[in-house]
């Protein structure tokens, strides 16, 4: 009977999907521009990464963490940011269409938006269920998770992504410049 228990617990751990954790290491993987162009995923290894991995379906989550980076946008030769819309989840939304709104959206700006559109980053990474999630991911440049959550995010977990911001900002000689940045966080300019 002992030997049957074991065995049932041995298959279960095994046949039990498994999540992206912490400290986990990610894989290079190819993902598509607004053009439909495949494309590797860019600055991999090279730079420490905060990526937005959106299901269309459900744009209103996280609006106001999207929305400070947007009126805050940071750069640093040590970071990079960008989106990548998570097409296979919005299976009633054409892909042409959800391509031409991201050409749209991000017209005229610096950023940067890619598509997924058949779990690729998902299935890679083992992101788990990000249906009808909005996901955000921190890599840092060792290919390494520091930072994973499916859905909608505290304050608490807004504020690890700023700690690790500032964590891998690249160190400026002008320390009035690192204290007028930590000023304009404080008063939320």
């Amino acid at each position: 009977m002992g030997h049957i228990f074991v065995i049932i617990v041995f298959l279960l751990l095994f046949a039990l999907p498994v999540k992206a954790q912490l400290g986990q290491k990610v894989c290079p993987i190819t993902i598509y521009d607004a053009y439909n162009k495949p494309l590797q995923l860019p600055y991999l290894g090279e730079k420490h990464l905060l990526i937005f991995y959106v299901d269309p379906d459900h744009p209103s989550q996280n609006r106001e963490f999207r929305n400070y980076f947007k009126k805050h946008p940071f750069t640093d030769e040590n970071i990079e940011s960008y989106g990548i819309v998570n097409l296979k989840d919005a299976p009633l939304l054409a892909n042409s269409l959800l391509r031409f709104m991201i050409r749209k959206e991000i017209a005229g700006t610096q950023a940067y938006v890619y598509n997924d559109p058949d779990h690729t980053l998902k299935h890679a990474w083992k992101l788990g269920n990000v249906n009808n999630k909005f996901v955000v991911l921190w890599i840092n440049k060792d290919c390494v998770i520091e930072f994973f959550k499916a859905g909608q995010l505290t304050e608490a977990e807004v504020e690890q992504i700023h700690a690790l911001i500032r964590k891998y900002k690249k160190e400026r000689t002008d320390t009035g410049e690192l204290q007028r940045d930590s000023l304009s966080r404080k008063e939320g300019r």
